[in-house]
């Protein structure tokens, strides 16, 4: 008898504890998340206190209260060990043994992008499974030969002209799909663009297409079809993210920002689901390709390519839906590439760019004009010399990262840089700018809140501080371009720009407006380019600059409550990661240094209804205590900063093992934000 099934585990739990239950999760990918405790259950604890404000509860002196709190918590983390020991074993089991493929024939299933390409290679595999298919293009003609096909083959499909950037005609498509073809129980969100060329040659158009097309439809087409799958409690959501969705390319940085959003919406979404007291049915399938000769990749280069030749799509395509039928939570095309990302991602970061530099692989511009980089085609010598060269350097950079942990390079003096801060008008904005002032650096403060931005400016002259005060909506780009060239002519060139600004609506995704989801994106992404468009220029002539964005810890993890806030995040670490790789590669190597920064849940009013298990080991940041991180993090020169620190670690050690003990972590911890509706 196996006494460490997971069934056996959740019984003993709900018997030792009757007031905490756990579901079965035999039908889903992940275990559902446990209910949270009331303030009964364990004193001192803190979180909402039903009026939007934060409560929190100073320990209890009484002896049999923190006994009682202490067996809960010992009994939590025995749980929570067994049951991690368990899902690593049968983790490792399944990469040996696949789970088995289920049968879709009674499925329907929904495909954008299934004109051409690998959407009309999925459309054409699931017909022969017996599935229904469903093709959504914008390309009537195209999409209707797919449908054709599948007919001419006795298979069942429909055909639905589209374009997935208009919400409105995602609604209208989706009813018609019910009333026609009937209850979607498979999405597949595969339809994407990728304009291929340096982030200073995209246009306002390129960028926000990308996005549009990449991004938003997942959001538009899972609000239309997800609340019929939760009615019927069976559905299975597909996502084609992007090699270019774990680590950043040259040339795609953008497409790289997409396609890590795509990764945190998914991660989000199904997060929330398991939180939902109903515990639908909802699979969740994330993929990342590798280059697929769909016609996408225009001008693609590889050092080895037989060992990374491009990938047919008929191929893609039977990979796709072997893992949707499996039932696997991520995949990527070919499967080895996931666990070569998860290994390096442990790895020092320069470890990672050797590896990259000695398969050469990636994308040349499709602009003239652009300086690429030349396909590296050596003899055997020269290959022995490179891989001997790059074992030497691992070694080094991992000895020197070491040495790093315990004592971190020395802090820049930044008393004669130009700092400009989005967001400067309150929080951690505003924390930011008084510190970087009382540090020497002239201040550019830029806030949409013209009142709140001059009294940033009025406090930091009053302690004797150099600022300028510009008032700009940081999601419109022209404002952007027209204030730089102000800041230019009246302050000089910005050689630190830290872009800050951001909103976070917390409720569930079906509850999220499209106004709410476009803002979001507008605000915590789309500005980022705006801001580097404008600023960038300046830094490169000047060869020397700093970009600081921040992220957040939802960028390295998905969060109840925050599915566009999520995307939005992980786009901001996909862009960063994509832009230190384009400019590493320049050929006139740019002194340009990036700091991506991953904050807790700061105390500055966005987040509303905080809830937290443990608050003295995770308490909410205070304003002026991330301030002075970021900035120390930014002078040292760090690639990635966390607030608190163990957190950086604490990911990157849980994202080794399977997804479901990152699940459980977070079970345990209980950290997070209420629902603000």
């Amino acid at each position: 008898m196996n006494i460490l099934k997971e069934d056996n585990i959740e019984h003993a739990l709900s018997v030792f504890r009757s007031d905490r239950q756990f579901v079965d999760n035999s039908h889903s990918d992940i275990p559902p998340r446990p209910p949270r405790r009331s303030a009964t259950e364990e004193v001192g604890t803190s979180g909402s206190n039903g009026s939007g404000t934060f409560n929190e509860r100073e320990p209890s002196n009484n002896p049999a209260v923190m006994a009682y709190n202490a067996v809960l918590i010992l009994f939590d983390v025995l749980v929570f060990l067994v049951k991690s020991v368990y899902i690593t074993v049968k983790g490792m089991v399944e990469m040996v043994m696949l789970p088995p493929a289920r049968d879709v024939s009674g499925d329907i299933v929904l495909i954008t992008g299934a004109g051409h390409g690998m959407g009309k290679n999925l459309a054409l595999q699931y017909a022969a499974l017996g599935t229904t298919v469903v093709a959504v293009d914008v390309n009537e003609k195209t999409n209707q030969e797919t449908v054709a096909a599948i007919k001419a083959k006795g298979g069942k499909a429909f055909g639905f002209t589209c374009d997935v950037t208009n919400r409105q005609q995602v609604l209208d498509t989706c009813k018609k799909v019910k009333e026609q073809a009937g209850i979607v129980t498979i999405l597949i969100n595969n339809a994407g663009i990728m304009p291929t060329h340096s982030l200073l040659q995209q246009t306002e158009n390129e960028i926000r297409k990308t996005f549009d097309i990449n991004v938003l439809a997942h959001f538009w087409f899972i609000q239309a079809l997800l609340p019929d799958m939760l009615k019927q409690n069976r559905g299975h959501i597909v996502v084609l993210s992007s090699i270019a969705g774990m680590i950043g390319f040259k040339y795609l940085v953008p497409y790289c920002g997409t396609k890590f959003a795509v990764r945190g919406i998914m991660e989000a979404l199904s997060e929330e689901l398991r939180a939902d007291p109903a515990k639908p049915k909802i699979k969740f399938t994330t993929i990342y390709p590798y280059m697929v000769d769909t016609g996408l990749c225009k001008r693609p280069y590889t050092r080895f390519p037989s060992l990374l030749k491009m990938v047919k799509p008929d191929d893609a395509a039977a990979a796709i839906i072997d893992a949707q039928r499996r039932g696997l939570i991520e995949a990527s095309i070919p499967k080895y590439l996931l666990y070569l990302n998860t290994w390096f991602r442990n790895l020092p970061l320069r470890v990672g760019q050797e590896f990259g530099d000695l398969l050469d692989t990636g994308l040349q511009s499709d602009l003239q004009g652009e300086p690429n980089a030349g396909v590296k085609m050596y003899n055997l010598v020269i290959l022995i010399i490179d891989i001997v060269a790059m074992l030497v350097r691992w070694i080094f950079y991992t000895l020197e990262s070491l040495y790093r942990l315990a004592v971190p390079p020395s802090a820049d003096t930044v008393h004669n840089d130009i700092v400009l801060i989005t967001g400067a008008g309150h929080g951690m904005g505003k924390c930011m700018a008084l510190q970087y002032a009382q540090l020497g650096s002239t201040v550019v403060c830029l806030d949409i809140n013209e009142k709140q931005n001059a009294e940033t400016v009025a406090a930091i002259k009053q302690q004797r501080g150099n600022a300028f005060g510009f008032v700009c909506d940081v999601t419109d780009r022209q404002q952007i371009i027209e204030t730089a060239k102000q800041v230019q002519q009246e302050v000089g060139t910005v050689t630190i720009l830290v872009n800050n600004a951001g909103i976070m609506p917390t409720h569930p995704l079906l509850q999220q407006t499209e106004t709410e989801i476009r803002k979001t994106f507008d605000i915590n992404v789309m500005a980022h380019f705006w801001l580097l468009q404008s600023y960038l220029p300046g830094m490169i002539e000047k060869n020397r600059g700093f970009i600081v964005a921040l992220s957040s810890v939802a960028g390295l993890c998905g969060l109840n409550n925050l599915v566009p806030y999520c995307g939005s995040k992980f786009a901001v670490r996909g862009i960063m990661e994509a832009l230190a790789e384009e400019l590493r590669q320049d050929a006139r190597k740019p002194n340009i240094k990036f700091t991506t920064v991953y904050p807790y849940m700061v105390d500055t009013g966005l987040c509303k209804r905080p809830h937290m298990r443990f608050p003295n080991v995770m308490r909410l940041v205070k304003p002026e205590e991330a301030a002075a991180a970021i900035i120390d993090g930014q002078r040292r020169g760090l690639v990635d900063v966390s607030i608190p620190k163990y957190l950086l670690y604490l990911n990157t050690v849980i994202r080794v093992f399977p997804l479901k003990v990152g699940t459980l972590l977070r079970d345990f911890l209980d950290s997070g934000v209420e629902s603000d509706l």
